[in-house]
């Protein structure tokens, strides 16, 4: 017997039902703001993903050469690809663009709670907008994402890489570096982190001053405000950055969903390329890791051969978003019991199929492929969850009458042939 290989998983018909009913419930929120569905290839140019993540990535994903020699791999994740994709339209796209998908990624990485080597994503974007509003945007459709699944117990967590950017630049230290170490916090104890950024050369008076920076969160308007009174020295770049947080504070407040954003700069996200805005959502009580995250990657476009053009959004990965709900008692149960089961007695095929064919434009029907005999065809019926009998018989044929049995009351009447074809079909 062949086993399914390591981190990948099958999607067994209980399974899939939960899966479509995310997803649409997540596409129909995206298309209630605007935004439009694409699809890209699961196979891209290697060259597309290290030019954006580096040479590293390739020790992370699914690469290979194909006949051609060309450097190929399965897609760890979709943002390259809807950027080569407005490359490719960029001078005819409307402007902003806002796109949406749900494609099935790769990556080479040990399996746990999660994460898969084989997951799902859904993916919301907007190109061609540097506005506060284009931030806002890509938050509430978040937001909104969660709260029309029935999920309530999340928070996110906003900041702007660069504040804390310009706090390190004020410091004369690495500002990369120093964002690695920031994103370990919550992975190391005290004395690691501490160490770590001493040996990037950071003293006692630097450290106590992050620390003071790491420690504001709440509102974000508040935070904001009270950044900009007690570090006027951090620069331009860091008031613009507040200055965007604060509308962006402004917009929640106004539609609605202030309570659900707090302010955090320990966010800084591990992926190169986010430029400005960033976030991550966590489960209130943070039991799980981050659920998803996104921000602004304004540099993007141009970086893959594009114009320089603004970008922002966010991915869900549906895996730790199942794990969610269903600890909630929330994942969408499937039923798939058929509305009618048709039973036979005796030669009454033609009648049977001419019913079965017309209930199937607007129910689900199934009958026996197999056994005619009508205990079984019964026991098959309540196996399979079916919500009405139809008993036809070569008596009620003639009599222009069958039974209809309600499986769940018990109950069972003859019904006229003519009036149940107008009552249900």
């Amino acid at each position: 017997m062949f086993e399914k290989l390591r981190g990948v998983r099958d999607f067994y018909p209980e399974d899939f039902h939960g899966r479509k009913v995310i997803y649409g419930n997540l596409s129909g929120t995206a298309k209630n703001y605007g935004f439009k569905e694409v699809c890209t290839p699961s196979i891209e140019s290697l060259d597309i993903f290290t030019k954006k993540s580096g040479e590293a990535i390739v020790d992370e994903i699914y690469s290979f050469n194909d006949k051609g020699g060309r450097g190929i791999c399965l897609i760890p994740e979709l943002t390259p690809s809807v950027v080569r994709m407005v490359v490719q339209r960029q001078k005819v796209l409307t402007k902003p663009v806002k796109w949406f998908s749900l494609s099935r990624h790769w990556r080479y990485e040990r399996p746990q709670k999660g994460r898969q080597r084989e997951f799902y994503q859904f993916n919301v974007d907007i190109f061609g907008s540097r506005s506060s509003r284009a931030d806002f945007e890509i938050l509430s459709c978040g937001i909104d994402c969660l709260l029309n699944l029935g999920i309530d117990n999340f928070m996110f967590h906003l900041s702007d890489r660069n504040i804390l950017g310009a706090f390190f630049e004020s410091l004369h230290l690495p500002v990369n570096e120093a964002f690695t170490v920031v994103d370990k916090r919550n992975k190391v104890d005290e004395p690691e982190f501490r160490s770590m950024l001493s040996d990037m050369g950071m003293d006692d008076e630097g450290y106590d001053s992050l620390i003071g920076l790491l420690d504001i969160n709440g509102n974000v308007n508040d935070c904001a405000d009270l950044i900009l009174e007690d570090y006027p020295a951090l620069g331009d770049k860091a008031v613009i950055a507040l200055k965007n947080l604060r509308e962006v504070g402004d917009l929640l407040k106004n539609y609605g969903f202030e309570e659900n954003c707090k302010f955090d700069l320990s966010i800084v996200r591990g992926l190169a390329y986010y430029t400005d805005m960033v976030f991550e959502v966590f489960d209130k009580k943070k039991s799980l890791r981050s659920l998803f995250g996104g921000g602004r990657y304004d540099d993007l476009v141009q970086l893959l051969g594009g114009q320089s053009m603004p970008a922002v959004g966010f991915a869900i990965g549906l895996p730790l978003l199942e794990i969610l709900m269903k600890e909630s008692g929330i994942w969408p149960e499937p039923d798939f019991g058929p509305d009618f089961f048709v039973v036979t007695i005796g030669d009454v095929e033609k009648e049977a199929l001419r019913i079965i064919k017309l209930l199937r434009k607007d129910h689900t029907v199934e009958y026996s492929l197999g056994s005619k005999n009508m205990s079984n065809q019964m026991n098959l019926a309540n196996n399979l969850g079916a919500k009405k009998v139809i008993i036809i018989g070569e008596r009620d044929i003639k009599e222009g009458v069958f039974s209809l049995k309600d499986m769940a009351s018990g109950t069972q009447e003859q019904v006229v042939l003519e009036e149940f074809v107008k009552r249900y079909c």
